[in-house]
Protein backbone atom coordinates (compact mmCIF):
# COMPACT_ATOMS: atom_id res chain seq x y z
CA UNK A 1 0.00 0.00 0.00
CA UNK A 2 0.85 3.32 -1.00
CA UNK A 3 1.73 5.74 1.58
CA UNK A 4 -0.20 9.77 0.87
CA UNK A 5 4.05 10.94 1.36
CA UNK A 6 5.31 8.30 -1.25
CA UNK A 7 7.94 9.93 -3.90
CA UNK A 8 6.54 10.07 -7.30
CA UNK A 9 9.76 11.25 -9.67
CA UNK A 10 7.12 13.42 -11.92
CA UNK A 11 6.40 15.84 -8.62
CA UNK A 12 10.24 16.49 -8.66
CA UNK A 13 9.64 19.74 -11.40
CA UNK A 14 6.95 21.70 -9.42
CA UNK A 15 8.58 21.16 -6.24
CA UNK A 16 12.40 22.53 -6.60
CA UNK A 17 10.68 25.39 -9.13
CA UNK A 18 8.57 26.20 -5.91
CA UNK A 19 11.37 25.69 -3.16
CA UNK A 20 13.95 27.72 -5.49
CA UNK A 21 11.61 30.39 -6.06
CA UNK A 22 11.04 30.86 -2.55
CA UNK A 23 14.49 29.94 -1.21
CA UNK A 24 16.10 31.97 -3.46
CA UNK A 25 13.65 35.19 -3.34
CA UNK A 26 14.25 35.19 0.57
CA UNK A 27 17.81 34.79 0.10
CA UNK A 28 18.26 37.58 -2.06
CA UNK A 29 15.54 39.87 0.37
CA UNK A 30 16.99 39.05 3.61
CA UNK A 31 20.87 39.76 1.83
CA UNK A 32 19.93 42.70 -0.02
CA UNK A 33 17.88 45.12 2.63
CA UNK A 34 19.54 44.23 5.29
CA UNK A 35 19.83 47.27 7.36
CA UNK A 36 23.01 46.45 8.52
CA UNK A 37 24.69 46.75 5.07
CA UNK A 38 22.82 49.55 4.26
CA UNK A 39 24.64 51.67 6.91
CA UNK A 40 27.93 50.43 5.65
CA UNK A 41 27.41 51.50 2.12
CA UNK A 42 25.83 54.71 4.02
CA UNK A 43 29.13 55.23 6.70
CA UNK A 44 31.52 57.87 6.06
CA UNK A 45 30.46 58.44 1.79
CA UNK A 46 29.34 60.58 -0.40
CA UNK A 47 25.29 60.15 -0.04
CA UNK A 48 24.63 59.96 -3.80
CA UNK A 49 27.59 57.65 -4.33
CA UNK A 50 26.47 55.57 -1.67
CA UNK A 51 23.30 55.31 -2.98
CA UNK A 52 24.29 54.64 -6.53
CA UNK A 53 26.41 51.89 -5.03
CA UNK A 54 23.67 50.54 -2.57
CA UNK A 55 21.23 50.21 -5.35
CA UNK A 56 23.92 48.40 -7.89
CA UNK A 57 24.71 45.87 -4.98
CA UNK A 58 20.80 44.88 -4.33
CA UNK A 59 20.14 44.75 -8.18
CA UNK A 60 23.24 42.97 -8.43
CA UNK A 61 22.29 40.09 -5.75
CA UNK A 62 19.14 39.49 -7.37
CA UNK A 63 20.79 38.46 -10.53
CA UNK A 64 22.81 35.96 -8.50
CA UNK A 65 20.15 34.81 -6.31
CA UNK A 66 16.85 34.72 -8.64
CA UNK A 67 18.95 34.09 -12.03
CA UNK A 68 22.08 32.30 -11.42
CA UNK A 69 21.54 30.27 -8.89
CA UNK A 70 18.54 28.55 -10.10
CA UNK A 71 19.33 28.63 -13.49
CA UNK A 72 22.34 26.64 -12.58
CA UNK A 73 20.50 24.21 -10.29
CA UNK A 74 17.65 23.46 -12.86
CA UNK A 75 19.75 23.49 -15.75
CA UNK A 76 21.94 20.52 -14.08
CA UNK A 77 18.97 18.63 -12.09
CA UNK A 78 17.08 18.13 -15.10
CA UNK A 79 16.55 18.16 -18.68
CA UNK A 80 15.30 21.69 -19.32
CA UNK A 81 17.56 24.01 -21.32
CA UNK A 82 16.82 28.07 -21.40
CA UNK A 83 15.28 27.49 -24.37
CA UNK A 84 12.52 25.60 -22.58
CA UNK A 85 12.62 27.72 -19.62
CA UNK A 86 11.81 30.98 -22.22
CA UNK A 87 14.88 32.23 -22.58
CA UNK A 88 14.15 32.08 -26.81
CA UNK A 89 12.71 34.28 -29.29
CA UNK A 90 9.57 32.07 -30.34
CA UNK A 91 6.46 33.90 -31.30
CA UNK A 92 8.65 36.88 -31.73
CA UNK A 93 6.03 38.93 -33.88
CA UNK A 94 2.99 38.15 -31.40
CA UNK A 95 5.45 39.00 -28.51
CA UNK A 96 6.10 42.61 -30.25
CA UNK A 97 2.52 43.51 -30.49
CA UNK A 98 1.88 42.14 -27.16
CA UNK A 99 5.21 44.49 -26.04
CA UNK A 100 3.95 47.49 -27.70
CA UNK A 101 0.20 47.65 -26.86
CA UNK A 102 0.48 46.85 -22.72
CA UNK A 103 3.97 48.92 -22.68
CA UNK A 104 2.34 51.93 -24.22
CA UNK A 105 -0.48 51.56 -21.66
CA UNK A 106 2.46 51.06 -19.14
CA UNK A 107 3.57 54.52 -20.20
CA UNK A 108 0.57 56.44 -19.60
CA UNK A 109 -0.33 54.79 -16.36
CA UNK A 110 3.55 55.81 -15.09
CA UNK A 111 3.31 58.96 -16.36
CA UNK A 112 -0.06 60.05 -14.07
CA UNK A 113 1.02 57.42 -11.31
CA UNK A 114 4.81 58.95 -10.74
CA UNK A 115 3.51 62.05 -9.37
CA UNK A 116 2.28 60.89 -6.70
CA UNK A 117 3.80 62.07 -3.33
CA UNK A 118 3.98 58.45 -1.76
CA UNK A 119 5.51 56.95 -4.89
CA UNK A 120 8.43 60.13 -5.76
CA UNK A 121 9.16 59.23 -1.74
CA UNK A 122 10.57 56.31 -3.33
CA UNK A 123 11.48 56.30 -6.11
CA UNK A 124 13.75 56.41 -8.56
CA UNK A 125 15.33 54.00 -5.57
CA UNK A 126 18.64 55.92 -6.21
CA UNK A 127 18.24 59.27 -4.60
CA UNK A 128 20.41 61.26 -6.80
CA UNK A 129 19.43 64.77 -7.67
CA UNK A 130 21.39 65.73 -10.61
CA UNK A 131 20.88 62.36 -13.12
CA UNK A 132 23.89 62.61 -15.37
CA UNK A 133 23.58 60.06 -18.46
CA UNK A 134 26.44 57.90 -16.91
CA UNK A 135 24.10 57.25 -13.92
CA UNK A 136 21.16 56.68 -16.00
CA UNK A 137 23.18 54.54 -17.55
CA UNK A 138 24.22 52.52 -14.76
CA UNK A 139 20.13 52.43 -13.48
CA UNK A 140 18.81 51.31 -16.63
CA UNK A 141 21.83 48.56 -17.07
CA UNK A 142 21.17 47.35 -13.52
CA UNK A 143 17.36 47.00 -13.94
CA UNK A 144 17.92 45.27 -17.39
CA UNK A 145 19.86 42.54 -15.41
CA UNK A 146 17.53 42.18 -12.40
CA UNK A 147 14.62 42.03 -14.19
CA UNK A 148 15.86 39.75 -16.68
CA UNK A 149 16.73 37.32 -13.69
CA UNK A 150 13.15 37.80 -11.95
CA UNK A 151 11.07 37.04 -15.00
CA UNK A 152 13.77 33.96 -15.28
CA UNK A 153 12.67 32.96 -12.13
CA UNK A 154 9.35 33.88 -12.25
CA UNK A 155 7.87 33.48 -15.79
CA UNK A 156 10.88 31.08 -16.55
CA UNK A 157 11.51 28.45 -14.06
CA UNK A 158 8.45 28.73 -11.90
CA UNK A 159 6.03 29.12 -14.66
CA UNK A 160 7.16 26.52 -17.00
CA UNK A 161 7.94 23.75 -14.73
CA UNK A 162 4.84 23.75 -12.74
CA UNK A 163 2.96 24.36 -16.30
CA UNK A 164 4.24 20.94 -17.50
CA UNK A 165 3.43 18.64 -14.78
CA UNK A 166 0.34 21.13 -13.30
CA UNK A 167 -1.41 22.27 -16.14
CA UNK A 168 -2.06 25.59 -16.67
CA UNK A 169 -4.74 27.22 -14.07
CA UNK A 170 -2.60 25.78 -11.22
CA UNK A 171 0.38 26.79 -12.63
CA UNK A 172 -0.68 30.29 -12.87
CA UNK A 173 -2.37 30.10 -9.35
CA UNK A 174 1.20 29.25 -7.47
CA UNK A 175 2.86 31.54 -9.72
CA UNK A 176 0.78 34.70 -9.20
CA UNK A 177 0.29 33.59 -5.20
CA UNK A 178 4.30 33.73 -5.05
CA UNK A 179 4.50 37.10 -7.39
CA UNK A 180 2.03 38.73 -5.10
CA UNK A 181 3.60 37.70 -2.20
CA UNK A 182 7.14 39.41 -2.69
CA UNK A 183 4.90 42.56 -2.90
CA UNK A 184 3.62 42.52 0.05
CA UNK A 185 6.41 44.75 1.50
CA UNK A 186 5.80 47.17 -1.76
CA UNK A 187 2.42 48.05 -0.47
CA UNK A 188 -1.51 47.42 -0.93
CA UNK A 189 -1.46 48.77 -4.46
CA UNK A 190 1.21 47.06 -5.83
CA UNK A 191 0.40 43.51 -4.32
CA UNK A 192 -2.96 44.26 -5.78
CA UNK A 193 -1.73 44.78 -8.99
CA UNK A 194 0.24 41.57 -9.60
CA UNK A 195 -2.84 39.84 -9.45
CA UNK A 196 -4.31 40.88 -13.36
CA UNK A 197 -0.50 41.41 -14.31
CA UNK A 198 0.39 38.48 -12.92
CA UNK A 199 -2.05 36.44 -14.90
CA UNK A 200 -1.79 38.11 -18.16
CA UNK A 201 2.03 37.80 -18.23
CA UNK A 202 1.60 33.92 -17.40
CA UNK A 203 -1.31 33.27 -19.94
CA UNK A 204 1.10 35.87 -22.22
CA UNK A 205 4.51 33.12 -21.39
CA UNK A 206 2.83 30.22 -22.37
CA UNK A 207 0.99 31.35 -25.53
CA UNK A 208 4.73 32.30 -26.66
CA UNK A 209 6.95 29.81 -25.09
CA UNK A 210 8.83 33.00 -24.26
CA UNK A 211 9.40 35.58 -21.25
CA UNK A 212 10.11 38.34 -23.86
CA UNK A 213 6.87 40.19 -22.87
CA UNK A 214 7.02 39.57 -19.40
CA UNK A 215 10.61 40.69 -19.18
CA UNK A 216 10.10 43.84 -21.58
CA UNK A 217 7.02 45.43 -20.55
CA UNK A 218 8.66 44.94 -17.08
CA UNK A 219 11.83 46.70 -17.86
CA UNK A 220 9.54 49.37 -19.64
CA UNK A 221 7.61 49.60 -15.96
CA UNK A 222 10.43 49.95 -14.29
CA UNK A 223 12.55 52.85 -16.64
CA UNK A 224 9.53 54.77 -17.06
CA UNK A 225 8.33 55.06 -13.68
CA UNK A 226 12.27 55.83 -12.72
CA UNK A 227 11.99 58.87 -15.45
CA UNK A 228 8.91 59.87 -14.66
CA UNK A 229 9.51 60.08 -10.96
CA UNK A 230 12.18 62.54 -11.69
CA UNK A 231 10.67 64.45 -13.78
CA UNK A 232 7.67 64.90 -11.51
CA UNK A 233 10.06 65.82 -8.69
CA UNK A 234 11.17 68.92 -7.24
CA UNK A 235 14.44 67.69 -5.99
CA UNK A 236 15.78 65.71 -9.30
CA UNK A 237 16.39 66.66 -12.91
CA UNK A 238 18.29 65.19 -15.76
CA UNK A 239 21.60 66.85 -16.38
CA UNK A 240 23.87 66.51 -19.29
Amino acid sequence: MSSFSDWNPSNYEPVIAILLTAACFSAYWFIAMHPTLKVKFFTGRDEEKAWINYVVFQKMTGVLFLGVIPGIIVLTTTDYSLSDLGINFLGLNESLIYSGIMGALILLINFFASNNPERLADFPQMRVKNWTIKILSINSLTWFAYLFAYEFLFRGVLLFLCYATMGFWPAVAVNIALYATTHIPKGAGETIGTFPYGLLLCYVTISTGSIFVAFATHLIMALSNDVFSIYHSKEMKIVK
